[in-house]
C-alpha cells in the first residue's frame, strides 16, 4: 500500500506541490486525481470547498474522480461527493467501508443545521415533501469496490417526475402525489470488468446550489488512517454541456 499513496504523499510533479503549498488549485480541464486527503498531508482537514462556482448557477450535474489509497480496516470509512439544494436539502454518495464490509451510499436529508440534527430532528411527513430516498433501493447497499482503483463519481438531474400518493415502506408515513426531480448518482469505475453502482433520490429542487468532496471516519476508524485522491470536479449548468470547472480549492 504502496507506491501509490507515496507518490501522492510527496506529490512529484511541481505544479501539484505548488498546490498543496498553496492551498488552491488553477482551472484545469484534465480529471487526473491529484488532490489528497488523509493521512500524510501536510493539511489534516478532510473536505475540499471549491472557489469561482457562482452562487447564482443553476447546476445540474457534478462530477469528480477518486481513488481510495488506504481505508481503515474497522468503523465506518466513507468518501464522497455531497450537493446541497436551494430548498435545504442535500445529498451524498460515495463508496464506503464499514467493519470491513464494502458497501456504497447514496441519499440525503432536510438541513437542520448540519450534523447529527440533520439525523436526529426528521419530521418524515414534511420532509417527504422536499426529499425521499431510497425508492429503487435501500440508501446504503453492498458494493465491490477496490483500493488502489481509480472510480468517476457522478450526480446528475434526471427527468421531473410525479411521485404517487402512498405509505413510505422505511418510514411508514404516507405523502401525497408529488412533482419531484430525479437525481442519479454513478460510480463508474475507469477501465473495463468492474461493476457500477447507480441509484436514485427525489428532491422539489431542480439544481445543485453547490458542492463539496470529503472523507469521513468513525465509530473507531479515524481520518489519519484514510488516504484519498480526487480530482478538481467538473459541472454542469442547466442549458448547457460545456464542462465548467472551479478556479481553486481550500481544505477545511
Amino acid at each position: 500500500m504502496t507506491s501509490l499513496y507515496v507518490m501522492n504523499k510527496y506529490f512529484t510533479s511541481i505544479g501539484a506541490a505548488l498546490a498543496v503549498s498553496c492551498g488552491c488549485l488553477a482551472a484545469q480541464t484534465n480529471t487526473i486525481p491529484n488532490l489528497g486527503l488523509g493521512g500524510g498531508e501536510s493539511d489534516m482537514h478532510t473536505h475540499f470547498r471549491f472557489q469561482g462556482v457562482p452562487t447564482n448557477a443553476n447546476i445540474v450535474s457534478v462530477s469528480t474522480h477518486l481513488i481510495v489509497d488506504k481505508a481503515a480496516t474497522n468503523g465506518l470509512n466513507f468518501f464522497a461527493v455531497q450537493v446541497n439544494f436551494p430548498n435545504k436539502t442535500w445529498a451524498h454518495g460515495g463508496p464506503q467501508v464499514n467493519t470491513g464490509k464494502e458497501l456504497a451510499n447514496w441519499g440525503g436529508l432536510v438541513n437542520r443545521g448540519g450534523g447529527s440534527k440533520d439525523y436526529t430532528e426528521v419530521n418524515w411527513q414534511e420532509d417527504l415533501m422536499l426529499i425521499e430516498c431510497g425508492i429503487d433501493k435501500p440508501n446504503t447497499v453492498p458494493f465491490k469496490w477496490d483500493r488502489n482503483c481509480e472510480y468517476i463519481l457522478n450526480v446528475e438531474r434526471g427527468q421531473q417526475v410525479q411521485l404517487p400518493a402512498g405509505t413510505n415502506e422505511h418510514f411508514h408515513v404516507t405523502a401525497p402525489a408529488r412533482t419531484m426531480w430525479e437525481w442519479k448518482f454513478s460510480i463508474t469505475p475507469v477501465g473495463p470488468g468492474k461493476e457500477t453502482f447507480t441509484s436514485f433520490l427525489y428532491d422539489s429542487a431542480d439544481h445543485i446550489r453547490s458542492f463539496y468532496l470529503w472523507n469521513e471516519s468513525g465509530y473507531g476508524s479515524h481520518s489519519e488512517e484514510q488516504h484519498t485522491r480526487w480530482s478538481l470536479p467538473v459541472y454542469r449548468v442547466a442549458g448547457s454541456t460545456e464542462d465548467k470547472v472551479p478556479t481553486g480549492w481550500t481544505r477545511f
